[in-house]
């Protein structure tokens, strides 16, 4: 169980931003602290964050609340999400690096070329580690008498500097309540066998305390076709487990609060949806299982364990849970990546991404900047 104060912290937190006239509770400081706010017209969302970046982690949010609408109360969305592992297993069997728990690498000091003004750009922290940028994310919604909508986002992220590779940390939180984590990896292929393929194996660790740490509960939803029709299913999950990805049946993860509604009396939650190229299994039995729910327990935080978290078959209803993402990037080496000269690679690898989304679900009481 969450530490008492931690827990009360947090409700203060929600208690004192319930209202859009009041101040907000910040749950940290600057440079820390990132408030947001996007209109259009008399409508309003908003989102209040905090980062750090925890030795041997990414870039890791450790608040987020999101306020869906104006006048209504700030949801707490996260209470910690970050890549707790990235894995790089090479296809001749050798090296497989675990880069975040293995190791200690530095982050990388940002400058104005990496995170340019012009671009909505700021640089924070001190040193500068974190590029926060606001900017266009493209069309949210379009009808044919002409009107439109071209949402907005803000957008964290830094850089962990790997030895040859750099490992770029990116969260996104959209005007319309949505996150996308991402990480990238670039730099230059590996000394000695630059030409060999690879996995970049992420897993995301997210302690997604909606409106708070009690209460939480997930589900599997799928997809199944039969002739012309087509069916949707969603079943609980009662007890920590792991669960397969399955394409043909757009699997989701419903996390959701037992207690929280919008005003139309509809439960609000999030739905967990994959954004991937393909599905990474290596012999090792924790990426066996694309998507997993524990019990939160801060003692628990590598996914190489994950097998032996779940072992204990603790339950997941109404309490508070954390939800593991495992998502990769396949590299094939190309000429683009560079060329060996006199005994000697030079070159750059493109930044390559495995990334997922977490989306509203009944979290507004209707569409979000219209009409």
């Amino acid at each position: 169980m969450r530490m008492l104060f931690a827990r009360s912290a947090a409700l203060a937190a929600l208690l004192l931003a319930g209202s859009a006239t009041r101040a907000h509770a910040q749950p940290c400081s600057a440079p820390y602290l990132v408030q947001q706010s996007f209109t259009r017209g008399s409508y309003s969302t908003e989102w209040m964050l905090c980062w750090q970046q925890p030795a041997t982690y990414g870039l890791t949010i450790q608040a987020a609340y999101f306020r869906p609408g104006p006048g209504k109360p700030m949801v707490q969305v996260f209470y910690d999400a970050r890549v707790t592992d990235i894995f790089v297993p090479y296809h001749s069997g050798s090296p497989r690096y675990y880069d975040l728990s293995a190791f200690n690498f530095p982050f990388a000091t940002l400058t104005s070329a990496d995170c340019p003004a012009s671009a909505g750009g700021t640089l924070l922290g001190s040193p500068t580690v974190v590029c926060k940028e606001v900017h266009d994310r493209g069309v949210a919604w379009k009808m044919s008498d002409g009107t439109v909508y071209r949402g907005r986002e803000v957008v964290l992220w830094s850089v962990l500097v790997a030895a040859n590779y750099d490992y770029i940390f990116r969260w996104r939180f959209r005007d319309d309540g949505m996150v996308i984590g991402e990480i990238g990896a670039t730099g230059t292929n590996l000394p000695g066998i630059p030409t060999q393929a690879h996995m970049h194996n992420a897993e995301w660790r997210m302690d997604i305390d909606l409106n708070g740490w009690p209460n939480d509960n997930a589900a599997r939803v799928w997809h199944v076709e039969s002739g012309a029709s087509a069916v949707d299913n969603m079943t609980p999950i009662n007890t920590e487990q792991g669960m397969v990805w399955d394409d043909l049946q757009f699997t989701q993860l419903h996390i959701y609060d037992s207690v929280l509604k919008n005003s139309r009396g509809s439960a609000s939650g999030y739905m967990l949806i994959p954004d991937r190229t393909g599905t990474a299994r290596h012999q090792e039995a924790w990426t066996q299982k694309d998507i997993w729910v524990t019990p939160y327990d801060p003692s628990q935080m590598r996914p190489a364990n994950l097998p032996t978290y779940v072992s204990q078959g603790r339950s997941v209803a109404n309490t508070d849970i954390v939800v593991w993402y495992w998502g990769s990037a396949h590299h094939l080496f190309r000429d683009e990546d560079g060329q060996t000269v006199n005994g000697t690679f030079s070159g750059v690898a493109q930044v390559m991404w495995a990334s997922f989304m977490l989306k509203p679900h009944n979290l507004f009481d209707g569409p979000p900047f219209w009409p």
